[in-house]
């Protein structure tokens, strides 16, 4: 055979076993997100309905505290609330869970074709099945205090893929270090706690002395959590700039994460 025909032929066989490689990857990414969001209600009597559970019960509270207790005076302000809850929820269950990803996967991990970088995009996206399970439910309570659905849904891929970037960046920081100092993940539930009042979900951040507002402009999360409730409740494009350093922010924590993470890989296999 011709030296030029072998090259080709050598070129097609590694072109063919790329493709099989992604597909492999892809299949077993998929299979181990749906496998991790439906242990979680395994032998339930509710099953996958309990992934509603939570944001509901969340908005009940919000809404029966600021509406009858002290009330914040804020128009249909279930749907207000709810529109921020979901993306919360998405974010704080993400950031608890990542702290035991590697020590609850230690079998998982010492396989030698598995990353164990994996595990943190494997539990952004098993929670974002819950986030996505419960939007029909957000659009119902829009609906039913009249709020406007408009073209700036249309926004609603973009918001994700942000969000997505920087809780895994997060999460791979987490997971990492608490592979070694397991304070790790008390400091989280603590720093989750603040973030939550720092975070507009149940209020307006314009009710916020102005000498406060970097807090919000600098804040990732709250930013995105402006951003989601525009496109919902208002029913607006949110801010371009805003978004668009949001959206460097989380790549810049994203890489921040993974360098990490990478730095201390080996260390994290024998560590656990």
């Amino acid at each position: 055979m011709p030296r030029s025909q072998t090259a080709h032929s050598f070129a097609e066989h590694g072109k063919s076993l790329n493709v099989r490689q992604l597909i492999y990857r892809y299949d077993l990414l998929r299979n181990l997100v749906w496998r991790d969001y439906s242990l979680r209600y395994k032998h339930s009597v509710l099953g996958l309905l309990w992934s509603l559970v939570l944001p509901l019960t969340q908005l009940l509270v919000l809404v029966f505290l600021f509406q009858a207790v002290v009330p914040l005076n804020i128009k249909a302000y279930p749907a207000f609330v709810f529109s921020a809850i979901l993306p919360w929820s998405w974010f704080s269950t993400c950031l608890s869970s990542a702290c035991n990803l590697f020590i609850n996967n230690r079998d998982l991990i010492r396989h030698p074709n598995f990353s164990p970088a994996s595990l943190t995009l494997i539990n952004t996206l098993s929670n974002l099945i819950a986030f996505l399970v419960a939007l029909p439910l957000l659009i119902i309570v829009l609906v039913a205090y009249g709020r406007p659905l408009t073209s700036a849904l249309f926004l609603l891929p973009l918001l994700l893929l942000i969000q997505g970037i920087l809780t895994a960046g997060l999460s791979l920081i987490i997971a990492t270090w608490n592979a070694f100092y397991r304070d790790v993940q008390h400091i989280v539930v603590v720093a989750l706690t603040l973030l939550f009042y720092l975070t507009p979900v149940f209020y307006r951040p314009e009710a916020v002395a102005a000498q406060y507002q970097i807090v919000y402009q600098l804040n990732p999360i709250a930013v995105l959590i402006k951003s989601y409730r525009a496109i919902f409740f208002e029913g607006v494009a949110p801010s371009a700039d805003a978004l668009l350093f949001t959206a460097l922010a989380s790549i810049a924590i994203f890489v921040l994460g993974y360098g990490i993470y990478n730095r201390r890989q080996h260390d994290i296999i024998d560590k656990i």
